[in-house]
């Protein structure tokens, strides 16, 4: 079997995969929305996401995604901007490379849930 997303790596490497953002600020039927808040430096470890979701950045700043198997990705994002994921992705993690408090808001679109088969 693939190991596409990296799943199998990060329970051959003892990985517990946590929660996509902080807390929940919103759920229903239809959708669940995240606090995701870090601090300069600050990471949130590694995790995967199974529904498309829509991030809005409320404070702006550049981060750093990266994924299971070692790849980076540098990113920023002004405040007001957004960005919507509509496709499984790597179990990554994401670093906060400004010096200022990263907050967004992580909307997922519970109608679609994808798989890693």
């Amino acid at each position: 079997m693939l190991d596409k997303y990296g799943l199998k790596l990060a329970a051959e490497r003892g990985i517990t995969l946590r929660d996509i953002g902080d807390k929940i600020l919103l759920e229903n039927e239809f959708i669940r929305m995240w606090e995701v808040k870090l601090e300069p430096g600050e990471t949130l470890g590694f995790h995967i996401h199974f529904h498309p979701y829509l991030v809005v950045s409320l404070s702006g700043g550049s981060n750093e995604i990266e994924t299971i198997f070692g790849r980076k990705i540098a990113t920023y994002e002004p405040a007001g901007s957004y960005v919507f994921i509509n496709e499984m992705r790597e179990v990554h993690q994401l670093t906060n490379k400004s010096t200022v408090t990263y907050l967004s808001r992580l909307i997922e679109m519970k109608s679609v849930t994808w798989t890693a088969s």
